[in-house]
């Protein structure tokens, strides 16, 4: 039986309510002492015992606040009010689950009633998606509150969110018949106008929609989305021309808008690459004469138009960008290189443009263009040449740029995205760190060689290059980057120190970004509230939408797939070391010391980083008790600063996972991944390295069916599941016939492996570099090692074929990865594979000798030196011609 309330006397049932009444107006200290009198005489009184619990929590005194919240509750099992402050603690730590636990038990108590209870549950169930109960709870809000338009406009949205369509426009169409007296051009009445008009949209309702648009026309101010819901609706109901006429009028307001273009070749029935082209060109021919210096309208022609027309079109784009030295054309147009006779008409093209503008052409030119245009060509067809796989010629255009503009940094960046696809990083490194150098200001140029030296397992460096834009009393800058939620900057180190070995930085850095996400999760609890104040419901909730699926986000997707690697790797050989241990440099203020001397210095370095250490405990202790000291007074608490790294290298958290278990670990990213990025590849791949090493064989038939779906090639994994399946006749009836029945799909139940597999080796896809990769990584589950090993020795002759945008590039990963099984298979024959890679990748580092990395290296440094002599030279004849040394641009 529960402890029975105690009631308190007349004067302490008054304290207890001035105690909430402090809790309330935020004056924590006073609160504190009038629960500290009550609990002098009441020691065990539960209520009061919460609320000094909620007070500590308020006053950044959280543990000892839960703990207290909790013990009121063992007190006073029957008192909403202890319920309710455990609830907010939970709510505060981002505990939600315990927290909607606590607010329903304080709800049941209370007898729902409530308001404030029942606004906060239902926030607390649509941050967890529970939708019949927050429904609920919006429902007793309204009956409670009728004259409250946010409890209808919360009920509507519950109801949308829910899937409830009918049941939300119903609560629309009351909510606008009770509103009275609403003023003109009311921007919270116009949201819910178009708000409702959406819904009826979304259900198809096109006619009802228009209708209600139309009625409320007067009050609607955001015109614009008003006309886009117009046309689309009249779109919906067949009415094209009245729809055609709305899009043209929103082009001409706005002639640049990509989405209005879309939306009237929609009406029209125009796609790209449909038989539709003829009737686009000639929609477009009139759009470019309406609106003359429309971009858009220009650019998006080209999707459409072929032939000659193309090439007349693309020619006055490109001509026109190159000439008024537009950096992005390139990015602008890459998309087009998707068609190939496009990519060779704008080759053609820009080639042309070249020769016309070069200095030592006989063409005659009649001087209206400037000198730069050649300049942009170079930089167009570098990244042309670099993006269809030609290197070498790449290479040459941009060094020829650079030596026209050697001070322009967009060269040394296209330079360094050249040598990184052609799997030259560390060159790359050192273009980038050239581009910085013209720009040390430039946090872009920073973040880019950042970027490129953990491309090149530098990250050593590269911490040192963030670290000057970061915070500088951070512990690290890496903290102060995860503090500010740099994804790019968490998955790319971890994807170094995973190619490096050191399994636990790796390890705490996709953790980190895991956590970042959680973090992106958890804070549109703030956005319930405020956007259904605010009445921005349309933008509410596609942000709702977009939350759903956050984490298909690429750069989870990237960290779910290294921490999958880290997780099987460490699965398979439980011994594997944190990190591969190096050789620690001398420090070179020990140089030249005998041991007495080092001895002494290394005392005197301990010394000093012992007291610097407890100067910041005491510094840190001082800015709590001051925290505590405002909280409790109600004032703002000034910002603690960097909590001290418990774990810096990513220790503690190697040691919890193999205790804890790795594939387990594994699941609770691929739960993710399954959810919000079922249409990847990397997520069924990822699922089916772990679901067979858990001998979850169902769970390893669906992520092969889903890869097969997807069009990837399973060879590999088919063969791997078919090796290691126990007897399906002998499994449990339903396990045993779903798996049958699913992996028919892929593979007759009664053709051998060995079969199916020199099936595979006959098709097409073998002949890629990735299927003859997966046909390698099958034949050792077949243990046929030979097989394999001349199969991974062909592979980089079947790169040559392996044409097309970006097909160099993807051919070079999947190069280096058979390069590191056959290292495993084979080491005697990695220096034949080595010199097959390099006539196809003759800049990859990954093919060549550590003796020849280290000339190049040694070249680069020279160079460099070279470089900045003659940089400093002109500075000195600059300062002594009283000029600033700039080189110019021609």
């Amino acid at each position: 039986m529960p402890p029975k309330r105690a009631a308190l006397p007349t004067k302490e049932r008054t304290l207890f309510q001035r105690l909430i009444q402090e809790y309330e107006t935020k004056k924590y200290k006073l609160g504190l002492k009038t629960a500290d009198t009550i609990l002098k005489k009441f020691p065990d009184h539960g209520e009061t015992v919460a609320m000094k619990g909620l007070l500590l929590g308020s006053t950044n005194r959280r543990e000892e606040g839960i703990e207290l919240a909790k013990r009121g509750v063992r007190l006073d099992l029957t008192s909403f009010i202890c319920w309710h402050a455990l609830g907010i603690l939970h709510r505060q730590d981002r505990n939600f689950e315990e927290a909607i636990k606590c607010y329903t038990q304080a709800l049941r108590i209370e007898g729902g009633g409530n308001v404030n209870l029942l606004r906060e549950s239902a926030f607390l169930q649509l941050q967890l998606r529970n939708y019949p109960p927050m429904v609920e709870n919006r429902l007793t809000l309204l009956r409670m509150q009728p004259h409250l338009r946010m409890n209808w406009i919360g009920l509507a949205v519950a109801h949308h969110l829910a899937g409830s369509l009918d049941a939300a426009v119903r609560v629309l169409e009351g909510y606008e018949n009770v509103m009275r007296d609403i003023p003109d051009r009311n921007y919270e009445h116009s949201e819910v106008l178009l708000y409702h008009a959406s819904i009826l949209e979304e259900q198809s309702r096109f006619q009802d929609a228009l209708d209600e648009i139309e009625n409320g026309n007067e009050r609607i101010v955001d015109l614009r989305g008003k006309q886009e819901a117009q046309a689309r609706c009249l779109a919906g109901l067949g009415k094209k021309d009245e729809a055609e006429a709305i899009w043209r009028q929103l082009i001409k307001s706005n002639p640049e808008n990509k989405r209005y273009f879309a939306g009237l070749l929609s009406l029209l029935g125009i796609t790209e690459g449909s038989s539709t082209d003829s009737k686009a060109v000639e929609i477009f021919k009139g759009l470019q004469a309406d609106h003359p210096k429309s971009t858009a309208a220009k650019r998006l022609a080209l999707i459409h138009t072929t032939g000659d027309d193309f090439k007349t079109q693309a020619t006055a784009y490109a001509k026109s960008a190159l000439i008024k030295g537009v950096p992005s054309l390139f990015s602008d147009l890459k998309s087009l290189y998707s068609d190939a006779a496009k990519l060779a008409a704008l080759e053609e093209i820009v080639e042309t443009l070249r020769l016309e503008w070069a200095p030592a052409t006989s063409a005659p030119t009649d001087g209206t263009d400037p000198p730069t245009s050649y300049l942009w060509s170079l930089y167009y067809l570098s990244q042309h040449y670099s993006l269809t796989g030609s290197s070498e010629k790449a290479l040459h255009y941009i060094d020829s740029a650079i030596s026209h503009s050697s001070t322009l940094p967009e060269l040394h960046m296209v330079r360094a995205r050249i040598l990184k696809r052609a799997g030259d990083t560390l060159s790359a490194s050192s273009a980038m760190s050239d581009a910085r150098l013209l720009d040390g200001q430039d946090r872009f140029l920073n973040s880019k060689s950042a970027k490129y030296l953990l491309r090149s397992n530098d990250t050593v460096e590269a911490e040192r290059i963030v670290g000057l834009f970061t915070k500088p009393d951070a512990p690290s800058p890496t903290y102060d980057l995860n503090e500010m939620q740099a994804l790019w900057y968490l998955v790319e180190e971890a994807e170094a120190h995973l190619r490096t070995s050191n399994w636990a930085m790796a390890l705490k850095r996709v953790e980190q970004l895991q956590k970042v996400f959680q973090e992106f999760w958890d804070d549109q609890l703030d956005f319930h509230s405020y956007c259904m104040r605010k009445m921005t419901l349309r933008s509410y909730v596609g942000m709702v939408r977009f939350e759903d699926g956050l984490r298909s986000h690429p750069a989870y997707v990237r960290a779910a797939k290294a921490a999958v690697a880290i997780y099987t790797k460490l699965h398979d050989e439980p011994s594997t070391a944190p990190f591969v241990a190096k050789e620690e440099e001398e420090d070179p203020a020990l140089a030249g010391l005998s041991e007495s001397e080092k001895k002494k210095l290394l005392k005197k370095q301990r010394q000093a980083e012992a007291k610097r250490l407890a100067k910041a405990e005491s510094e840190a202790a001082e800015k709590k008790k001051k925290a505590e000291e405002a909280a409790a007074n109600g004032d703002a608490v000034e910002d603690e600063g960097p909590k001290p790294d418990l774990d810096p290298q990513g220790l503690e958290i190697f040691k919890t996972t193999l205790e804890n278990g790795p594939l387990k670990a594994a699941e609770k990213w691929l739960r993710f991944l399954q959810a919000n990025a079922a249409d990847r590849t990397e997520t069924w791949e990822a699922t089916f390295e772990v679901a067979i090493r858990q001998k979850n064989w169902l769970l390893a038939t669906r992520a092969v069916v889903a890869l097969h779906k997807l069009g990837g090639e399973v060879t590999e994994e088919v063969v791997r599941l078919k090796t290691r399946l126990p007897d399906l006749k002998a499994a449990p009836k339903p396990i045993g016939s779903v798996i049958s029945a699913a992996l028919g799909q892929v593979i007759p139940a009664d053709k051998p492996v060995a079969t199916f597999f020199a099936e595979a080796l006959q098709r097409s896809a073998a002949s890629t570099p990735k299927g003859m990769l997966g046909n390698a990584k099958a034949a050792l589950a077949l243990d046929r090692k030979d097989e394999a090993v001349g199969l991974l020795l062909n592979l980089p002759a079947t790169v040559e074929a392996f044409t097309g945008p970006r097909a160099k590039n993807v051919a070079l990963k999947t190069t280096v990865e058979a390069r590191a099984l056959l290292a495993k298979l084979d080491a005697s024959s990695v220096a034949e594979f080595d010199e097959k890679a390099r006539a196809v990748f003759p800049l990859a580092n990954a093919f060549k000798s550590e003796a020849t990395l280290e000339e190049e290296r040694k070249a680069r440094d020279e160079k460099r030196e070279k470089w900045a002599k003659g940089v400093e030279q002109k500075s000195e004849e600059g300062a002594a011609n009283g000029e600033a040394a700039k080189e110019p641009l021609m």
